[in-house]
């Protein structure tokens, strides 16, 4: 059994320790609320960090810049295959879409992965036979449209065959 004068002790630490955590947390809450209401520390701290890197500085910028603001990072660009892209946004739907293909290229499974002028990159969901494949260092005109079933189509002007694909940004 634990004597008076034992459960004191232990109690007095246990207060001690209570109170360590608590100025812990208290010197952590204004720590935080500093930054945040002096946006010219974070500006002055990335100048610091990244001075010699201009696109890292820039970058550092626009993180302090969300931070402070509560806004959201950036996320893909809207259109056609957007869903498939992960992001916290709610989509809209779009049934078909022209774009311009930038580059092609074929992996060695024969699956291609399709660069489009406005960012979007689509990939192949079935291989494409050598006889079939489009050139690479071309541009191409191409429609993609939503799949009856589920998926996107692309029909790519010139080219016998339509090509099953997937956004993946």
């Amino acid at each position: 059994m634990l004597s008076v004068a034992g459960s004191r002790g232990i109690i007095e630490s246990m207060n001690t320790v209570i109170r360590c955590v608590l100025a812990q947390g208290m010197f952590l809450f204004a720590i935080l609320a500093h930054a945040a209401a002096d946006p010219s520390a974070a500006i002055a701290d990335c100048r610091a960090k990244h001075a010699d890197n201009p696109p890292e500085h820039i970058a550092c910028l626009e993180r302090e810049l969300r931070a402070v603001s509560g806004a959201r990072p950036e996320v893909a660009p809207p259109g056609l295959g957007a869903e498939q892209v992960k992001t916290k946004r709610p989509q809209e739907t779009i049934e078909d879409v022209t774009v311009k293909i930038e580059n092609v290229s074929y992996g060695f499974d024969g699956m291609g992965l399709f660069r489009m002028a406005d960012g979007q990159v689509w990939k192949a969901t079935e291989s494409t036979p050598n006889t079939q494949r489009l050139e690479s260092g071309k541009s191409y005109s191409a429609r993609i449209e939503r799949g009856k079933l589920g998926g996107y189509r692309m029909y790519v002007e010139g080219a016998s065959r339509m090509i099953k694909v997937m956004r993946t940004h």
